[in-house]
């Protein structure tokens, strides 16, 4: 069995950089990783940035709910006499 040469193995080596080196071309062409990490900075930016924005919608959300609530437990509590609700009634048709 005879050694390959110098120049063979140096071919080889050769060709398997650029094997290597079009496959990475062609998938920095496919995924470009800088243009994802911009994009998911940039998102990241506009999420911190509408953070108060979504926080105050939460909240008046759970104010309303509160409010919705209380009504209905109000017009619940006027319906079944209580001892404590006798001098509140409201004449409302509901």
């Amino acid at each position: 069995m005879a050694k390959p040469t110098a120049t063979a193995i140096l071919q080889a080596h050769i060709s398997r950089f650029i094997n290597f080196w079009n496959f990475t071309k062609a998938y920095l062409r496919r995924n470009n990783p800088l243009k994802i990490f911009l994009s998911r900075t940039l998102a990241l930016v506009k999420e911190m940035l509408t953070v108060r924005k979504k926080l105050q919608n939460i909240e008046r959300r759970i104010n309303y709910e509160r409010y919705k609530l209380k009504k209905t437990e109000l017009i619940l509590a006027q319906n079944s006499e209580h001892v404590f609700l006798r001098g509140r009634s409201l004449n409302q048709t509901r």
